[in-house]
């Protein structure tokens, strides 16, 4: 085999495998946190200030003279169920995805900018069990709506 050839085959063989890996780790199958607690959730939620600048569906949270800060709203009535792992994501990687409800805060100017979000990062502080206990707090605030009930939902063809 001529030296270019066996080049080529090892590239190719690094390039599969580096595919593999970025596949892997995009997948979320076999990867579970334990299970938290709602309540002890709640008290992580208040205590790390999230309430700053989230409002929990049904759920009164201590004001502390925080600052009046846009609100966004987390849970309530929803089609599609907020998964854990989607949770766990917008906690410990809140760039991931941008809230809408932030994005209508801001101003057409400041939309053409790359828009970070504004949440703080915890990660360096946040313990697992506070994570799941928050994960599990929140991912209880969620409801399902049945579409079938609802004279407005439409799925596109």
């Amino acid at each position: 085999m001529k030296k270019s050839s066996i080049m080529l085959v090892g590239m190719i063989f690094v390039f599969a495998l580096g595919g593999c890996e970025r596949e892997e780790r995009q997948l979320s199958k076999g990867f579970r946190l334990p299970d938290g607690d709602e309540v002890v959730g709640q008290a992580n939620f208040e205590a790390m200030q999230c309430n700053r600048c989230h409002t929990v569906e049904g759920v009164t949270l201590a004001d502390r003279n925080l600052p009046a800060l846009p609100k966004i709203h987390l849970g309530g009535e929803i089609y599609r169920v907020k998964s854990y792992g989607e949770l766990v994501t917008s906690i410990i990687n809140p760039d991931h995805i941008i809230s809408p409800q932030y994005l209508k805060t801001l101003s057409e100017a400041e939309k053409e900018r790359k828009i970070e979000s504004p949440m703080l990062g915890f990660n360096e502080v946040m313990t697992v069990k506070q994570l799941t206990d928050i994960v599990a707090f929140l991912h209880a605030r969620y409801r399902l709506i049945d579409p079938s009930t609802d004279e407005y939902f439409y799925v596109m063809p």
